[in-house]
């Protein structure tokens, strides 16, 4: 129960609330009001991962869009860490076995994911799908960006649980990072950190569709 002395407290506060929003808003400066009073704008999460079945992420790219393979390793041990920090699923596979687990051809096939789910004993594979990956448009601004696709596939049943059937090729996800103030880099190495740093993002986007999240992020420009 509040006592006099809080409920007292409570009353100031909402005044001085109220007097710094009406103060904001006569000078024109609504967005600092809106974030002091609502804090920062949030994305409600697009699928919400089932705790208890075992999941894993499997990234595809079978367009050879990536110049290296570990870029694969990266985008999906970058959702791994992420899906695992949030504890939005308590047994997450290392998504480099889904990897290995799509090297193996069946009669000339590539595995389906389903195939893919089962050989690493998952549940709930999480198919990610490079369509772009580069980190120059036009070959002179240092404007990182990526595409890709993501579905939510049920090894354990054969069907998938996102997104909906009007998106049968998957839920389109774009990464653009802030365009940096330089050319591409040109070394080796530079151009491994660069890759890496899409890479990471690109991985983190891809977990953010499962928890609510904020929409500022600052390596990211938009998604």
């Amino acid at each position: 129960m509040r006592t006099a002395r809080s409920i007292d407290r409570v009353m100031i506060a909402t005044s001085l609330l109220g007097a710094a929003t009406l103060w904001l808003t006569g000078c024109n400066i609504i967005g600092p009001a809106y974030y002091f009073i609502h804090g920062p704008e949030k994305v409600p999460a697009a699928f919400e991962l089932d705790r208890k079945r075992t999941t894993i992420v499997f990234v595809d790219d079978q367009n050879s869009m990536l110049k290296r393979r570990n870029l694969r390793q990266e985008i999906g041990a970058a959702a791994t860490e992420t899906i695992q920090r949030e504890k939005l699923v308590d047994d997450m596979l290392d998504s480099r076995a889904a990897i290995i687990a799509s090297t193996r051809d069946r009669d000339g096939e590539p595995m389906s994911v389903v195939d893919i789910g089962r050989a690493t004993k998952a549940d709930v594979v999480i198919h990610v799908i490079i369509d772009g990956f580069t980190l120059s448009q036009d070959g002179v601004s240092y404007a990182p960006v990526a595409a890709v696709r993501v579905k939510i596939i049920d090894a354990k049943n054969d069907t998938r649980l996102f997104p909906p059937a009007q998106l049968d090729k998957g839920l389109p996800v774009n990464v653009t990072m802030f365009e940096k103030p330089s050319s591409p880099p040109t070394t080796s190495a530079a151009v491994v950190q660069a890759e890496n740093e899409l890479a990471r993002e690109v991985g983190q986007t891809v977990a953010e569709l499962f928890f609510e999240h904020e929409v500022r992020r600052p390596n990211r420009r938009s998604q």
